[in-house]
């Protein structure tokens, strides 16, 4: 097979990518990797971060299970803390597995992405041409950031998103107002007040949910039936959306799509799912120490002079102006197809869609054949629980089994491909 004539290629190198890239290596699948690994953990997210997810729910996907946070700490002789994981020890460790499982990955970006008769057609950064019989879309949160269209007005300067920090001690001494009630906002509403910067949190609920802290001693048998845990946390609803994202597919599409707009969002569904909440060590950092204004919605934004000024609607209904240096959307993010630069516009108007998001087979393949989603691209089809790392172990099983079944290998080459892989993968 021709340098230029993949059977499949893989577009990011970040949680999903690079997991989707490991199963596929263990198959004996032949493909190429693009991306920068790791880029967002890197250098998007604030230092001093803890993830949302526990040690157990933090590890990428291994097909073999070895490489897992908590092997990694104890080969590293790092402290496994398996309530909170740094940011900086979760980047490790998935440099780590990276390197280990995926050593492979080419460290440039895709620019375009079309289709001609029955391949792939992509063009590198480097200016290499590339045609491939299937691609994988990995390219997590990228270009997928939602700020509200009430913040339209204000200038890069006076507004940016949550993601776009790594180093929030720039706003010391700055006035900031951080929009948002999930966790994002919450820790980085706690960063900046650590930083010594004059931080309000602006939420529109009327108040802040806290997630519970681990509790000591065993659980008995009715609060593991009430409450089961899960990796995204304890609760039946939770717990549906972890274990469970074939049957989330099942569910009606409005239903799917309430579900995860709550979750992101925090609007309510008629399951009245799920909603933003912070971490229980979070709340210490936040009550007392940063002011809080409860029902306040956004009605629109401008500058004035070096301020920006918010124009709210406060809780009893009034409007109320608010001013400040900077203003820092915690907002989430949504998927559209049409922010993916490098892809073509034949190939985003040939997508079938629920939201501007692909609509998926459960092998994670659109409607274009050949052409796959992963991550946060995919939670509309399959549930929030793509949008976490504990997410990327069902999407890489259920890509790379529906992309080896296509390839037609002798069962033989298939048995060679996989001890091959196990003594290449092993940690």
């Amino acid at each position: 097979m021709g340098e230029f004539d993949l059977p499949v290629a893989v577009i990011g190198a970040g949680p999903f990518g690079v997991s989707t890239a490991a199963y596929l290596r263990s198959l004996g699948v032949e493909f190429r990797i693009f991306g920068s690994p790791m880029n967002r953990w890197r250098t998007q997210m604030p230092a001093g971060m803890f993830l949302k997810s526990e040690g157990f729910a933090s590890n990428l996907a291994d097909p073999f299970g070895r490489c897992t946070l908590q092997q990694f700490c104890n080969e590293a002789a790092l402290p496994y803390e398996g309530e909170r994981v740094s940011l900086e020890t979760f980047t490790r460790y998935a440099m780590s597995f990276q390197q280990r499982l995926v050593p492979m990955v080419e460290d440039v970006s895709v620019t375009m992405l079309d289709r001609q008769a029955d391949k792939f057609q992509m063009r590198l950064a480097t200016g290499e041409e590339v045609r491939a019989k299937k691609v994988v879309v990995a390219t997590g949160l990228s270009n997928a950031e939602y700020i509200p269209a009430e913040l339209a007005r204000l200038p890069a300067e006076f507004l940016s998103h949550s993601s776009d920090h790594y180093d929030l001690g720039k706003f010391k001494g700055r006035e900031v107002v951080v929009i948002g009630s999930g966790q994002s906002a919450l820790e980085t509403a706690a960063l900046l007040n650590e930083r010594q910067a004059t931080v309000r949190l602006l939420v529109r609920r009327s108040s802040i949910e806290w997630h519970d802290g681990p509790t000591s001693g065993p659980r008995s048998l009715w609060q593991r039936v009430r409450r089961p845990a899960s990796p995204m946390g304890s609760g039946l609803k939770l717990w549906f959306c972890a274990t469970a994202p074939i049957m989330f597919y099942h569910l009606p599409e409005q239903i799917r799509v309430g579900v995860v707009r709550t979750y992101g969002q925090g609007r309510r569904t008629s399951l009245e799912l799920l909603g933003p909440a912070g971490s229980w060590w979070l709340k210490e950092r936040i009550v007392g120490h940063v002011p809080i204004l409860l029902g306040h919605s956004v009605l629109g934004a401008e500058t004035s002079g070096s301020k920006a000024v918010l124009h709210v609607k406060g809780s009893d209904g009034m409007p109320r102006h608010l001013t400040a240096d900077h203003v820092i959307a915690a907002t989430g993010y949504r998927f559209n197809v049409g922010s993916l630069p490098f892809l073509a516009e034949r190939l985003k108007s040939g997508l079938r869609c629920v939201q501007q998001a692909p609509s998926l087979s459960p092998g994670f393949e659109s409607s274009i054949p050949g052409l796959y989603f992963a991550g946060i691209a995919s939670a509309y089809n399959f549930g929030p629980v793509m949008r976490f790392l504990c997410g990327t172990d069902y999407a890489a099983r259920c890509i790379s089994d529906d992309i080896a079944r296509e390839q037609r290998r002798s069962p033989s080459s298939v048995s060679v491909g996989l001890a091959s892989a196990r003594n290449r993968t092993a940690c």
